[in-house]
């Protein structure tokens, strides 16, 4: 943004025209070859001629001049150290009449912004507030940018203000949106934030970037409603394209409880091969539909996904079989699962193979299986327990 403010900058000094009030006819035909140097892009050439120029007896008009053209040579090299140091004496020399001055000490302002020099941007910027010859918005900028950046944010947000109510909405461009956003964020001012972040999605409504740093501000505050709704309106309008910010999407819907959509959206991310299946996604997909009570449709999954061999996996299989009272379809997964003797999953597994069992008449191997692992250090109380009900 900086840059394209020197730009501006060259386009307005290079416009002006050597008048010759005030300065010799050599001077002014010098300075016009010097020119034509830099048109045809010979700088070097016309820079010698410049310097050449000021170690002559010159009046202060004449070496205003000369600062200017040598500025519009920096400028065109991008030495905008040495453009600062044209400016600053072309300020002082004070030959130009008070709008050129005016227009000097603003592309000044936005030389020392360039160079980081925030606080000279500002002290000059606020001198020229009450200029009856400079656009209020193009100091505004100025101010906005050089507060921001010297990190003294609520002053950058009181001229983003200043800017807003001097300009149209339709007028203002989007980078002058992403300062004053930017700047509540950088203050925790999340409140603020939002009001700013609703009209830029309102503005720029196809920026997917926008939508997802919404809902994010949402769910900062704790509206996860409204930061689900957020993300609800742009999937629906094909906003939402890229592979994290649609796991975002997944994410909010798991934490407002909305497994069924969150699974739906996960597979069809899969299936588009938007996202690619990993053993995390895999997870996410199994639990959202269990727990949005798809159980069929999470039985699928397991019997078929690569993610779904291990013990752990074939252990929910099991158990959702038993639930859908498909007991030997359950015990035939627990057969095929290995586990380590006395572990955790291994009593697990035995308890309700155990369970599978008893649900089939079949009391005496239900105890049969309860019986090794009555040691378990896991599960011996319990398949105690249920040893003591079957024996009663």
């Amino acid at each position: 943004m900086i840059k394209k403010l020197l730009i501006v900058m060259i386009l307005c000094l290079s416009s002006g025209l050597y008048a010759k009030n005030s300065m010799s006819k050599s001077t002014y035909n010098t300075l016009t070859k010097a020119q034509e140097f830099i048109q045809k892009d010979k700088l070097t050439k016309a820079k010698v001629i410049l310097e050449e120029l000021l170690k002559k007896d010159k009046n202060a008009y004449e070496k205003s001049f000369i600062y200017q053209t040598l500025a519009n040579i920096y400028i065109s090299t991008s030495k905008y150290d040495k453009v600062e140091d044209a400016y600053e004496k072309i300020v002082k020399l004070n030959a130009f009449e008070e709008k050129s001055i005016h227009q000097v000490k603003l592309s000044l302002a936005k030389v020392y912004l360039s160079n980081e020099k925030y606080k000279e941007s500002i002290h000059l910027s606020k001198e020229l507030l009450n200029s009856k010859f400079i656009k209020k918005s193009d100091i505004y900028e100025n101010l906005i940018l050089a507060y921001y950046y010297n990190k003294d944010y609520k002053n950058s947000i009181k001229f983003s203000q200043n800017y807003f109510s001097n300009n149209k909405h339709n007028q203002i461009k989007e980078s002058w949106y992403k300062i004053y956003y930017s700047s509540y964020v950088e203050l925790k001012d999340y409140k603020n934030a939002i009001k700013v972040m609703k009209k830029m999605v309102k503005l720029f409504n196809t920026k997917e970037e926008y939508w997802v740093q919404l809902a994010s501000l949402y769910q900062q505050e704790n509206q996860l409603k409204k930061s689900l709704s957020t993300l609800e309106l742009a999937y629906k309008n094909n906003i939402l394209t890229k592979k994290d910010n649609i796991l975002y999407f997944v994410n909010i819907l798991l934490q407002n409880g909305v497994y069924k959509k969150s699974a739906q959206l996960l597979t069809k991310a899969v299936d588009e091969k938007m996202v690619k299946e990993d053993k995390k996604i895999f997870e996410i997909i199994v639990s959202s539909y269990i727990n949005s009570k798809q159980i069929n449709l999470a039985i699928k999954k397991l019997s078929s996904s690569e993610f779904a061999k291990n013990a752990k996996f074939q252990m929910i299989l099991a158990n959702l079989y038993y639930n859908k009272q498909n007991y030997e379809k359950s015990i035939k997964i627990i057969n095929s699962m290995r586990t380590k003797k006395n572990s955790k999953l291994d009593g697990e597994k035995k308890i309700l193979k155990a369970l599978c069992y008893y649900e089939l008449d079949n009391k005496s191997q239900s105890i049969k299986t309860l019986q090794q692992i009555v040691n378990n250090p896991y599960h011996k109380r319990k398949a105690r327990n249920i040893l003591k009900q079957l024996r009663s």
